[in-house]
């Protein structure tokens, strides 16, 4: 009994506390692809590269990790999302593709923010998308949410739409759904590649 003691005490010696020790200087990695809808209070991840989402017609967010855009350091950091009335548009962005042939997301097409320096409303253009970033607290067109060692936890809020040069509360569009294509540069090299894309339909209940 004492020899079977002996051991099992040895093996905690060797095996177990060693573990748990290293495991307190373990940071967490951050699913730096992963983006997810958060509405009324719950946060659902979106685990495919195109997929659809319902959503009550009141304001939503999407929440993603993307590193902190760094001007001084030409390391321009950004989601890039377009959104479409049409799905022949969405059907136009595909992986593979350099972003300098695509008119919604080629080089000077990021729509400027309004004045409080977000985007307030969700912009419907083709030729155009949303640049949202997070430099500081003083420079940013996103929420911060949380920090991942050097990834951040952002959000962009939906909290209207515009289109058809006017601007509508969620409550009041007359839309049933609409697209969007999400992208994160990740490399910076102006491709869009496999991991870097997210196509969504949005449907209204």
């Amino acid at each position: 009994m004492k020899n079977s003691q002996f051991i099992y005490l040895l093996f905690l010696v060797i095996f177990v506390i060693p573990a748990c020790k290293s495991a307190k200087n373990v940071i967490l990695q951050a699913p730096i692809n992963q983006i997810s809808l958060f509405q009324n209070g719950i946060e659902t991840v979106l685990n495919e590269s195109f997929e659809t989402v319902e959503v009550d017609r009141k304001a939503f967010s999407l929440r993603f990790y993307n590193k902190a855009y760094t001007y001084k350091n030409e390391k321009f950091y950004s989601a890039k999302i377009a959104a479409f009335l049409n799905m022949s548009e969405l059907d136009k962005v595909k992986t593979g593709m350099l972003m300098a042939d695509l008119p919604c997301f080629e080089p000077g097409s990021g729509m400027a923010a309004d004045e409080t320096g977000k985007y307030e409303s969700l912009y419907f253009n083709n030729s155009g998308h949303h640049y949202t970033l997070y430099e500081n607290s003083e420079s940013k067109r996103l929420n911060l949410i949380g920090r991942s060692g050097e990834y951040l936890k952002l959000e962009f809020e939906i909290k209207g739409l515009y289109y058809d040069k006017m601007e509508f509360k969620m409550n009041e569009t007359k839309l049933n759904e609409f697209y969007l294509a999400f992208l994160i540069d990740r490399n910076l090299n102006g491709k869009i590649e496999v991991g870097e894309l997210k196509k969504l339909i949005v449907k209204f209940r």
